[in-house]
């Protein structure tokens, strides 16, 4: 009797936990993106959840299970962006990439015309939690408010200090870098923290009078002229699971909403095609790996700084797997293997690989580091910049700027990197701090979405700060009361003391005045 009740218990807390409505919505044009959000989305279905997911790349490989869909939306916009040319994209400043964040909001809300996401809103069916990237278009949030449930932020890197303001965690311009520009010793100049501060004001006047008021005009069109601010509606965000770990990026303050998954990308390693694998294994000085990204094409490098790295790959006795989208590489020397694509998260897993040269993107940074395989980066956008800049903080890489590629500032790096034993030393040491957790990053995603679920949106996990007018938050209001009351409080000692100094003066000089005068009275009348 007692083990039929157990197993009724268990059996009720296990539809709790498992068997959940789960729907994910991914917009973002940038597949490497995806691959974070589709490792959780993968994850969950295996936990037995039914999980349906919105996507703008669809997978040839998806999971065949039957509590997993996989809906494609390509169709619905009309044309995504898209960032492959390294020369263009290097010429991008800050306010250039805010524009194009700007440019893709209106490109999300034309879901509002897609018909898979019309019959979601429209539809019957019930979720219990929603998924979305917002690094595009916050607007996303509204399908979770329409919808009545929870939501999950997947974001691919540090937040912007906009996102962090809205989840309550703190955003102290005075030690916290603003994102893009990350730096891990903002704090130690004075100019350092000035600069910051003007950065941290800029942004936040970009997303308060752009981006904020295009989100809220596209959400009206979506959603109805009476639906709320896009700030308003974020406030149902429960949890924003970070791309990030303490151990390599800046250390922040966050509150118990914010959790870090840095890493999650990063698979068990297979076994890699024979042919690479034997030239990896034939290299008697180890093995040079350059790629740049999904994204990226190596092929767009102007002829001048291509020809910069064959001259220094041909001056080191490494080998080198160069992923390169062309048929043919013009001035390959023999040391070189050319590919369109290469198991990246394999071949940096190979022991025999020395370095890697890269564009700077947090996924491949991130499994350099879980190997321990030092870095070069070449940061062309985006978050790329930080990433490399993390890595020379850790002493486990070095950044190479696009416009000094030359042949002997590449050839210098390339050598400095491979025969300077600090470089393997440090990110071996980056290593062992990275992989060092209490769960996986995969196991501790899927532990707080079920965690969110089981508690009906974790409310109780946002701090007040969430809430609080920005005045309120910074204080300004306390500070105001107080110094009011300072103010007064001197005030009234200033006229208070006067008063009685007045009065003073009155009675002494006054009544001294009065008894000369009442002699001299006297002495007349005799």
């Amino acid at each position: 009797m007692f083990e039929i009740l157990v197993i009724f218990i268990s059996s009720l807390v296990f539809d709790q936990i498992y068997g959940s409505q789960i729907v994910g919505l991914f917009t973002v044009p940038a597949k490497s993106h995806h691959a974070i959000n589709y490792r959780i989305m993968d994850a969950l279905s295996e936990r037995d959840h039914n999980v349906t997911v919105y996507t703008i790349y669809s997978r040839r490989n998806k999971p065949s299970r039957e509590n997993y869909r996989e809906i494609d939306i390509w169709s619905c916009f009309e044309k995504r962006p898209h960032f492959e040319n390294v020369a263009e994209m290097k010429h991008f400043s800050m306010f250039q990439q805010l524009s194009v964040a700007y440019e893709m909001i209106p490109k999300a809300a034309e879901l509002r015309r897609c018909q898979p996401i019309v019959d979601l809103l429209e539809g019957s069916d019930k979720f219990d939690v929603l998924f979305i990237e917002p690094f595009d278009a916050e607007i996303l949030s509204g399908v979770g408010y329409k919808l009545q449930i929870p939501i999950i932020y997947l974001f691919p890197n540090v937040m912007f200090p906009w996102l962090m303001h809205r989840v309550g965690a703190p955003m102290n311009p005075g030690y916290t870098a603003v994102f893009p520009f990350l730096m891990h010793d903002v704090h130690k100049t004075f100019i350092s923290r000035l600069v910051n501060v003007v950065r941290f004001s800029a942004s936040m006047i970009v997303y308060k009078m752009y981006l904020m008021r295009v989100c809220d005009r596209e959400s009206r069109l979506f959603f109805g002229e009476d639906f709320p601010s896009v700030e308003e509606v974020s406030k149902n965000v429960s949890l924003v699971l970070s791309n990030t770990h303490f151990t390599y990026n800046p250390s922040l303050a966050y509150g118990p909403n914010v959790v870090q998954i840095g890493g999650v990308n990063v698979l068990p390693a297979e076994k890699l095609p024979e042919n690479i694998e034997k030239f990896i294994n034939e290299s008697k000085h180890g093995v040079v790996y350059f790629c740049m990204g999904s994204l990226l094409r190596g092929e767009t490098f102007p002829p001048e700084k291509r020809e910069a790295f064959l001259y220094a790959f041909s001056k080191i006795p490494q080998r080198v797997l160069w992923k390169w989208e062309g048929d043919v590489l013009p001035g390959k020397s023999d040391n070189i293997m050319i590919s369109k694509w290469m198991p990246q998260r394999d071949i940096l897993a190979h022991p025999n690989v020395k370095l890697f040269i890269s564009h700077g993107g947090l996924l491949g940074t991130s499994e350099a580091v879980y190997e321990g395989v030092p870095v070069l980066g070449i940061p062309i956008f985006g978050d790329q910049r930080t990433n490399i800049k993390s890595l020379e903080a850790n002493g486990a890489g070095e950044l190479l700027d696009y416009n000094e590629i030359s042949k002997e500032v590449v050839l210098e790096k390339i050598q400095r990197l491979l025969n300077d034993p600090k470089y393997k030393e440090n990110a071996k040491l980056l290593s062992d701090r990275y992989r060092d957790r209490p769960m996986s990053p995969l196991d501790t995603a899927v532990y707080w979405t079920e965690y969110v679920i089981r508690h009906k949106g974790a409310p109780h996990l946002r701090t007040a700060a969430a809430d609080m007018p920005w005045y309120q938050y910074l204080l300004l209001d306390v500070i105001a009361f107080i110094v009011a009351v300072l103010v007064a409080g001197l005030l009234i000692i200033y006229y208070t003391t006067k008063f009685i100094l007045r009065a003073i003066y009155g009675l002494i000089c006054g009544g001294g005045a009065k008894k000369g005068s009442s002699k001299s009275d006297k002495k007349k009348r005799n």
